[in-house]
């Protein structure tokens, strides 16, 4: 390494002074010295070149024009996606949307029984309900019983039979405006949850919905029942 060193400052030096001489004709150098003296040049520029790593690359004008055009119009698209995506309104639908309040219907209309209709004939509190000796219903410690009277009429001229079992409805008390309960299941044949009878044509049968609610409330100033039957909710104010 250090031969070619001096050879090619000896080569340097000759070519100088060939150059610097008066009246003389300028040196030729052969093709392996020219080669030499390429090869130095560039180590050297190379030496001291910082940007060595990164290289460089020459660029026509007009490819560079193109180039930052198309990156003007990448950042005008992204611009107006930006816009866009800002003025569009926010999707809300999941968290402000809320279930539609039921309107209010008939107890008949409710209970869907085709020709057999449905009246409420009043309510009463007890600690103990018995439809005879072998059905009786007691209300637990602390707690009273809410019996509410439903008549179911047919008004076909032929005896029908219902089973609103297989309904599998739900019934819940609105209390007083402010406590809801669940309907009590019971094994009274003439429960209404789980009511499986005959109705003579023309004929009534007496039916109850029982709910337990606390023993303090003597008063019973408005009943709502909310029905749940066939996945659909009615409400009905007795």
């Amino acid at each position: 390494m250090r031969d070619s060193r001096m050879k090619m400052t000896a080569v340097l030096l000759s070519a100088a002074c060939t150059l610097t001489g008066c009246g003389e004709a300028l040196y030729t150098l052969q093709p392996e010295e020219e080669a030499a003296v390429v090869s130095y040049a560039a180590h050297a520029v190379a030496k001291y070149n910082t940007y060595q790593q990164d290289g460089e690359v020459y660029v026509p004008p007009a490819e560079a024009d193109t180039e930052e055009a198309d990156v003007e119009d990448a950042s005008s698209e992204q611009d107006m996606e930006s816009t866009a995506d800002a003025a569009a309104p926010a999707d809300t639908s999941d968290t402000q949307s809320q279930p539609e309040e039921q309107s209010l219907v008939t107890l008949t209309d409710a209970l869907d029984l085709g020709v057999i209709t449905a009246e409420y004939e009043g309510n009463s509190l007890c600690d103990t309900y018995a439809k005879s000796e072998s059905y009786a219903i007691d209300a637990q410690s602390g707690k009273q019983l809410l019996v509410l009277n439903v008549n179911l009429i047919n008004q076909a001229a032929q005896d029908l039979h219902i089973d609103i079992l297989a309904m599998t409805p739900e019934f819940h008390a609105v209390i007083n405006g402010d406590m809801t309960v669940p309907a009590q299941t019971t094994i009274l044949p003439n429960d209404l949850s789980t009511y499986v009878q005959d109705i003579k044509a023309g004929a009534t049968n007496e039916t109850v919905l029982i709910f337990e609610i606390p023993q303090d409330i003597q008063e019973i100033s408005s009943i709502q029942l909310k029905i749940t039957m066939n996945g659909e909710q009615y409400n009905v104010d007795l």
